[in-house]
C-alpha cells in the first residue's frame, strides 16, 4: 500500500510528474484564494492554516477571514482544483515554518491513469481525506444552524 508521501520515492512518479520542494516561513502565503492553478501540495513538515474571505461586514470593517482548517505533516491541499480546474476556494498560509512539496496536478492525474495500481491508492487517500473534511464541515454547518435557530 502506498500513501502520497511515498510517491516522492517512487521512480515512476519521479520520472513522470514534475514537483518541487519549498520552505516557507510562518505567515507566508502558499496559495491565494481565487488563484488559478491545478497543483496539489503535500506538507512534509510544519503546519498551515486554510482560510477564506467572507463578504464585507460594514463600511469601515475589514472582511472576515475565518479559518477553515489547520493541516500538518503528511496532509495535503489543492486537490479540488487539481480535479475540477476551478480557481482556489481558499487561501493557505504557513502557520509555522514549513516544507511543502508542490506537485503538477494534471501530470499527477496522468500518472494515476498510466499506473492505475498506484493511482488507486492515491485516489483512495485523497477520497478518505475528503470524507473526513466533509464530516467536519457537516458538524460545523450543524453548529452554525443550531446557533442561528437559537437566536430566532
Amino acid at each position: 500500500m502506498m500513501n502520497l508521501r511515498d510517491l516522492l520515492d517512487d521512480p515512476d512518479f519521479v520520472q513522470s510528474v514534475p514537483y518541487s520542494k519549498k520552505h516557507y516561513k510562518a505567515l507566508d502565503v502558499i496559495l491565494s484564494e481565487e488563484e488559478e492553478s491545478q497543483d496539489v501540495y503535500f506538507i512534509l513538515e510544519g503546519e498551515v492554516q486554510v482560510s477564506t474571505t467572507i463578504g464585507e461586514l460594514g463600511h469601515n470593517l475589514e472582511k472576515l477571514v475565518p479559518g477553515l482548517a489547520r493541516l500538518s505533516k503528511d496532509d495535503f491541499f489543492g486537490e479540488l482544483s487539481m480535479f475540477d480546474g476551478e480557481p482556489r476556494s481558499a487561501q493557505v498560509t504557513a502557520g509555522t515554518e514549513c516544507e511543502i512539496v508542490k506537485v503538477d496536478g494534471p501530470k499527477m492525474i496522468a500518472f494515476m491513469d498510466r499506473f492505475p495500481e498506484k493511482g488507486y491508492f492515491v485516489l483512495r487517500e485523497l477520497f478518505m481525506n475528503l470524507v473526513i473534511r466533509m464530516r467536519q464541515n457537516n458538524i460545523r454547518t450543524k453548529t452554525v444552524l443550531e446557533l442561528y435557530l437559537q437566536e430566532r
